[in-house]
């Protein structure tokens, strides 16, 4: 969120200081790397929401807030990552042209919206692991449409931080978006971090319900899964909240590759999620594997069904032959 004013405010401090010129081949290699994260964030995002979709044992209500976190992430790097890769380009200028206002304001209210979702969904799955650990006869008798309302609510306060946020920051300025985006994000950290301590010392009392022990090999693998997409996705939220802090309310003066390094690692935070599902909950290890074992057995049916006409023709006329052989030594018996 608002990445670009404070590396803008940021780099005009530390080239009106020092008079550092920024490197191309630095610009080229932070291009490349947010290009890269793009394509694994698109990729990742979309194999996961297709999976769910073409695959019934993913159908699940635990997993309903995982996909619409999925959601949110793939729209963050379809829509903002393209974005901030040419505000990258430009300020090491790799290319020419100006930053017009329109394409800032376009960023800023996409990369603000898409970003928030994400954080906001880690946040409720916290929430709904804590609640399926401590009460787990009334988690199970949740409905689908319950998920559902919380996933309207994940939007709706989406939608409510977001506009104020960007409303703030375009009409008066970035110090004072950041006055409500600290405790907004503190409050955040402090819903993640209970959450994830109360369940922890749950798993580590080990008294968990004896019907729920009857599920425990897949619901404790699947919470503990979701408290560490809900921890990652905080942790990368943080060195970019450190980052913003010192360069806006103490004027620290840092170079720009760090914060777009730092910005790497924000970013990067929505392939880890689907990498995640892939190696810890067996339900997408076993799908992904399924529709690979069925793309390999098409590709074997298609290139069986494309035999040459030659092929064919030759095997006809070895049926023939053989016919033709028999019936002479049928002839040939019946006149002996």
């Amino acid at each position: 969120m608002m990445r670009t004013e404070a590396a803008t405010n940021n780099s005009e401090n530390a080239t009106g200081s020092s008079r550092i010129v920024p490197s191309k081949a630095e610009g080229i290699a932070l291009c490349t790397a947010f290009l890269l994260v793009f394509v694994l964030v698109v990729v990742g995002n979309l194999l996961a929401i297709v999976l769910f979709a073409v695959n019934k044992s993913l159908r699940k209500k635990s997993l309903l807030l995982v996909i619409n976190m999925a959601f949110a992430d793939l729209m963050l790097g379809i829509l903002s990552l393209p974005l901030y890769v040419y505000y990258v380009g430009y300020s090491f200028k790799l290319w020419k042209g100006g930053s017009p206002m329109a394409l800032e304001i376009s960023y800023t209210i996409v990369d603000t919206f898409f970003a928030q979702a994400s954080f906001i969904s880690a946040a409720f799955i916290s929430c709904e692991r804590f609640h399926a650990i401590y009460w787990p006869f009334k988690h199970r008798t949740l409905s689908t449409r319950a998920y559902h309302i919380i996933i309207f609510t994940v939007w709706i306060l989406t939608l409510l931080i977001s506009a104020i946020l960007s409303t703030t920051k375009l009409l008066f300025s970035f110090k004072r978006a950041l006055y409500f985006w600290v405790p907004y994000f503190l409050i955040i950290a402090f819903i993640v971090c209970s959450c994830n301590i109360g369940i922890w010392r749950k798993f580590r009392r080990g008294n968990i319900a004896a019907q729920q022990q009857n599920r425990s090999s897949r619901n404790k693998r699947l919470t503990k899964t979701l408290l560490l997409v809900s921890i990652l996705d905080f942790l990368c939220w943080v060195p970019i909240f450190i980052l913003n802090a010192l360069c806006v309310v103490y004027d620290a003066k840092i170079p720009l590759k760090f914060y777009h390094l730092v910005n790497v690692v924000n970013y990067s935070n929505s392939f880890a999620n689907p990498v995640v599902y892939a190696l810890r909950i067996p339900e997408f290890r076993e799908a992904l594997v399924l529709c690979c074992l069925r793309r390999a057995e098409a590709s074997n049916m298609i290139r069986r069904s494309k035999k040459t006409p030659a092929t064919e023709l030759r095997t006809l006329r070895t049926d023939n032959s053989l016919l033709q052989l028999n019936f002479k030594k049928e002839v040939l018996d019946t006149k002996l």
